[in-house]
């Protein structure tokens, strides 16, 4: 292997390795974007009677994104909780 293959190689992986990292970053980004989004419509539901009924649909939904509604439902209830005492 000479030195411009050599060069040329390394530069091809550094190139790889940073498209990867930058989409990478750019999947995370949009998923936060998507989190809060979800965040604020689910801020809307803070009565325990609407979180109750939000909570009996997820009841048969056994999914990561299941899951982490319900944990914002909870969350909503537990700051409406705070505030009402």
């Amino acid at each position: 292997m000479n030195t411009n293959t050599h060069s040329s190689s390394t530069a091809s992986l550094s190139r790889r390795l940073l498209t990867s990292v930058r989409d990478d970053l750019r999947e995370r980004r949009e998923a936060r974007a998507v989190r809060r989004q979800l965040q604020r419509e689910l801020a809307t539901f803070s009565t325990r009677a609407e979180v109750d009924d939000l909570m009996a649909l997820l009841h048969h939904q056994e999914s990561a994104q299941a899951d982490q509604v319900r944990g914002m439902l909870v969350r909503n209830l537990h700051r409406s909780d705070k505030l009402a005492s």
